[in-house]
């Protein structure tokens, strides 16, 4: 979540509700392990959500970020062990005080035929630092070429994260005086045939990439931002492939015999709590109401029922994996005491009025639940079951939906909610990286008021 900038209300307090597994299913063909690899087309329709890439200014990122799409690479990769492997470039030291020197691949070319070298590198990070200089914090003229294929790069703070942050897609590196709003030019093993915004984007295998060709052809995704419509497009035959599918659908695709996998989890749902004391928005200032859903919501069922167990339980949006078992057994949150809840709504003088909300000083405890982001539809029945659970000990909560992100962040700008549903993904290995995002005042976040709660 750090591709793209969002105005938040001025004071949020979070309150993580569950780390989600993402899935992704694919058809299994009848007769496949009989047909020669000659015989079957090489190419492959995946089923993608909304198309969220930024097409104008110093932020396009076309092919980049949210779908990476193989036509960049970053200086470095990561593997399945979360340790840092050369790509782009080949070696790598920390100079002190706060200098990171880069050796760079030589006889690597870009889409276009244009020399990868040393510009190209400025090039890409200096275009990062016009909007801010991302998580690594890039800056104007942080990034100097020592030679063709050796560049020095110093961020406008102290960074020793710097090497493993390069590894997110959106610090790829693009070719020099390009755009990837308009013509997305990188490196990759596969570059771009055609972009048609909300519609489609598809790649096929670039055969003068410098490392290990890709096995496929070409990749269509299809963006179908609603999840039926994708599960629909699957049974149809239209894609191969489908990402991010409705939970509810699974037990229907399954039994029609498409295949399920599960990731680990790596994304979370949660929900933030607006204590920026805005006029009409200042309930959730009291922390003994904040506490009180905390302790309202049973995180089981909601597991065991509308995630039909393709959920974990976290007390924090950091994934567990990343924390180590000792490391994770030892985050304290909520758990469910309905009782507890309502002796704290008790106690700030909260009362069960008649038709079942508290009252207090004649005003009754109602809350606004904005759901949600990326989309409404992606939440499903979360809120609802929210609302029910708040219901239980006297919170009555309205739902505001929002079909898509733009009208999400345009609420959000505003301010006016208490409560916001929120999907977000750790996609970088250090445990710090979301509450750096958010709490650290020179953060990607760090301007909006994270950092005071």
């Amino acid at each position: 979540m750090t591709a793209f900038k969002r105005t938040w209300p001025q004071r949020l307090a979070a309150l993580g509700l569950l780390g989600a597994l993402l899935l992704s299913a694919c058809s299994v063909g009848e007769g496949s392990d009989d047909e020669s690899s000659e015989s079957v087309e090489q190419k492959l329709v995946v089923g993608a959500d909304e198309d969220g890439y930024t097409t104008e200014g110093a932020e396009a990122d076309v092919g980049q970020y949210p779908l990476n799409v193989n036509i960049f690479e970053s200086l470095v990769r990561m593997d399945e062990n979360y340790e840092i492997e050369p790509s782009l470039a080949t070696k790598w030291e920390f100079v002190a005080p706060n200098t990171w020197r880069f050796e760079l691949r030589e006889g690597v070319e870009f889409h276009d035929g244009t020399p990868f070298d040393a510009e190209a590198v400025k090039y890409s990070f200096d275009r990062v630092a016009k909007t801010g200089g991302g998580t690594p914090g890039f800056e104007k003229g942080g990034t100097k070429v020592v030679d063709d294929y050796t560049v020095e790069i110093t961020p406008q703070f102290d960074n020793r994260r710097l090497l493993e942050q390069l590894v997110h897609p959106s610090y790829s590196i693009i070719a020099p005086d390009s755009n990837p709003g308009e013509e997305p030019i990188g490196t990759g093993p596969f570059s771009l045939v055609e972009y048609k915004r909300q519609q489609r984007i598809v790649v096929e295998r670039y055969d003068g990439y410098w490392g290990e060709p890709a096995q496929l052809e070409e990749i269509t995704f299809s963006f179908l931002p609603d999840p039926n419509a994708r599960r629909l497009a699957l049974e149809a035959g239209e894609v191969d492939l489908v990402l991010d599918v409705a939970r509810e659908a699974i037990p229907d695709l399954e039994s029609k015999g498409f295949l399920i996998a599960e990731s680990q989890p790596g994304a979370y749902s949660a929900m933030y709590l607006n204590i920026s004391g805005q006029k009409g928005y200042t309930i959730l200032q009291d922390s003994n109401v904040r506490h009180a859903i905390g302790y309202a919501i049973d995180r089981e069922t909601l597991i065991g029922g509308i995630f039909e167990g393709l959920a974990t339980d976290e007390q924090t949006m950091v994934p567990s994996r990343l924390l180590g078992e000792s490391g994770a057994s030892e985050v304290e949150g909520f758990t469910y005491d309905q009782a507890e809840a309502e002796r704290l709504l008790d106690e700030s003088g909260w009362t069960m009025g008649s038709g079942g909300v508290r009252e207090k000083d004649g005003e009754p405890l109602r809350l606004e639940l904005i759901n949600g982001f990326p989309s409404a539809s992606d939440h499903g029945a979360v809120p609802e079951y929210i609302q029910g659970q708040l219901g239980d000990v006297g919170i009555e909560v309205e739902i505001v939906k929002t079909p898509d992100t733009a009208s999400y962040e345009e609420r959000l700008a505003t301010g006016e909610g208490d409560i916001w549903m929120e999907q977000g993904s750790q996609n970088d290995a250090n445990p710090l990286f979301l509450p750096a995002l958010l709490f650290w005042s020179v953060g990607l976040f760090g301007d909006i008021g994270y950092q005071q709660l």
